[in-house]
């Protein structure tokens, strides 16, 4: 029986430099927009990415995606 997959939610996260932790890494926050269409294209997801970090007083360092989906078995 074949296993469909079904995507369920995107969400766009943000991660921007927000300190330094006591070993003298980067600490990150995340700032997380849910609601990503199941259409958009990666270079999109990444360009709207780009575009509202330009708005936060803090650096970008990373544009994530987070999909959760589900599984289903056919007949």
């Amino acid at each position: 029986m074949a296993i469909e997959k079904v995507m369920a939610k995107r969400t766009l996260g943000i991660y921007v430099k927000d300190g330094v932790k006591a070993d003298g890494t980067d600490k990150l926050k995340a700032h997380n927009y849910s609601g990503v269409k199941d259409t958009a294209s990666d270079e999109n997801i990444f360009a709207v990415g780009q575009s509202l970090s330009t708005l936060m007083a803090k650096d970008m360092v990373e544009v994530a995606i987070t999909e959760k989906s589900t599984l289903t078995q056919g007949l």
